[in-house]
C-alpha cells in the first residue's frame, strides 16, 4: 500500500502491553489519515459517556500518507480524544519532528488507552515500545522533559519528543502536549488527557523504515511547487516574517484582541511587528520536518529588562495574547510568557 507504513501501534498503559493492527487499505482510502482516521477509532471504541479523564478514553495520534516525505510540514502529527474542555470529540495537531519520525519507527498511529499505576513514558522504534519509568520527570517543565529523556536515551537529533508539563499533571483543563522545543498541540486540553493517563511524554526515534512511495520522481516536483506557493503566497509575508506576519493587518481590520477585547485602539505597537523584534533580537532558524520555509525561529532578547533570555519566537496566537489581550507592549515580556506558557504546557 502505497503512501503508508500500514500498522497502527496500540498501547494499553493499565496492562503495561502494547501490540501492532494492521490498517486496512480500504480503511486508509476511505479516511485518508490525521484526523478523519483517528476520528473512526475514537467514535468506534469510545462509548458516549466516558468521561475525557476515564482511562477508557483514548489517546490517538495519527499522521497522514505525506507523514515523513520531502514534503514541507510532513513532520506534523494530529491528536484525537475526547476533551476537557467539552468532554466531547477534540482534534489538534502540531509541526516538529514527531510525525515524521512515527512513520519512521513503523507506525501511521498510535492509540493509547488505559492508565499507568506509576508516572511513566513511552519510547517508540523499530522493534516496538518500551514502558519508562517518569518519576524523576514529574513537575518538571516542557522543555527540560525533552532535554531530559533525549539525553537519557542518547537520541539527540535522532529522535523527536512530546511531552506535557506541570498543567498537563495537575489536569488543567486547558493543557497542551508540547513537542520538538515549543511545538504545541494545545486545543480542548490533550494535555489534560495525557495526564490524567499518567503518562509525562512519548519518545519516537528516528528509525530507518520509509512509506513506499508510487511514484518519488513526481512526488519531489510536486513538493518543490508546493515550496515555491507557499513562499509566494501574500507576497512572501509568512516565509519572511511568520506567523505574526498577520499582526498589523489583524490591527487593522478591528480583529487583534486588545485589552481583554473592550477596545479595537493601540497606541504604540509598533515593537510587537515582526520588522521590529527580527531588527532588534537575534534570530536562528528552526525549521521543522522538511521544511524549507522555517516560519519558526530560535530567538534571543537583546535589549529591555528580559536581555539575555533566549526561547522560541512567539507565533501570532502568543504576541496576541501576551501583547495587545493583555495591554502589554514590551517585546521582551512577550517572548518570556510565550516560553514560560509552552514550559508549563499550557494552550494560550
Amino acid at each position: 500500500m502505497f503512501g503508508y507504513m500500514g500498522r497502527i501501534l496500540r498501547v494499553d498503559l493499565s496492562a503495561q502491553r502494547s501490540w501492532t493492527e494492521d490498517l486496512a487499505e480500504d480503511t486508509a482510502r476511505k479516511y485518508v489519515g490525521g484526523v478523519a482516521l483517528g476520528a473512526t477509532y475514537l467514535l468506534g471504541e469510545v462509548l458516549p459517556g466516558v468521561e475525557w479523564s476515564s482511562p477508557e478514553n483514548l489517546l490517538i495520534f495519527m499522521t497522514g500518507p505525506l507523514g515523513g516525505s520531502r514534503v514541507s510540514g510532513s513532520g506534523s502529527f494530529c491528536v484525537v480524544s475526547k476533551g476537557p474542555m467539552t468532554n466531547a470529540a477534540a482534534s489538534t495537531q502540531a509541526n516538529g519532528f514527531f510525525g515524521a519520525f512515527l512513520r519512521f519507527s513503523g507506525y501511521d498511529g498510535l492509540i493509547i488507552q488505559g492508565r499507568a499505576a506509576k508516572p511513566t513514558y513511552l519510547f517508540i522504534h523499530e522493534e516496538g515500545v518500551q514502558f519508562r519509568d517518569a518519576s524523576d520527570l514529574m513537575g518538571l517543565g516542557t522543555l527540560k522533559t525533552q532535554e531530559t529523556i533525549k539525553s537519557e536515551l542518547g537520541l539527540r537529533r535522532k529522535g523527536s519528543v512530546i511531552a506535557i508539563g506541570p498543567a498537563g499533571e495537575n489536569r488543567v483543563r486547558y493543557a497542551a502536549i508540547v513537542g520538538d522545543g515549543g511545538h504545541v498541540a494545545a486545543h480542548n486540553g490533550v494535555g489534560a488527557v495525557m495526564g490524567s493517563k499518567n503518562l509525562k511524554a512519548i519518545a519516537a526515534h528516528h528509525g530507518k523504515l520509509r512509506p513506499s512511495v508510487k511514484d518519488p520522481t513526481n512526488l519531489k516536483k510536486k513538493a518543490k511547487e508546493l515550496l515555491e506557493d507557499a513562499k509566494e503566497f501574500n507576497n512572501r509575508r509568512f516565509y519572511t516574517w511568520g506567523t505574526n506576519s498577520v499582526f498589523e493587518p489583524a490591527l487593522k481590520g478591528g480583529w487583534l484582541p486588545i485589552k481583554n477585547l473592550t477596545t479595537n485602539v493601540l497606541e504604540g505597537y509598533e515593537k510587537l511587528l515582526p520588522e521590529y523584534t527580527r531588527a532588534h533580537f537575534e534570530h536562528k532558524p528552526r525549521p521543522c520536518w522538511a521544511c524549507s520555509i522555517a516560519h519558526v525561529k530560535h530567538v534571543r532578547v537583546t535589549e529591555g529588562v528580559y536581555a539575555g533570555l533566549e526561547g522560541e519566537e512567539p507565533e501570532y496566537e502568543c504576541v496576541a495574547a501576551w501583547g495587545p489581550l493583555t495591554g502589554n507592549l514590551d517585546p521582551g515580556a512577550v517572548v518570556m510568557l510565550s516560553n514560560l506558557t509552552d514550559d508549563l504546557g499550557l494552550d494560550v
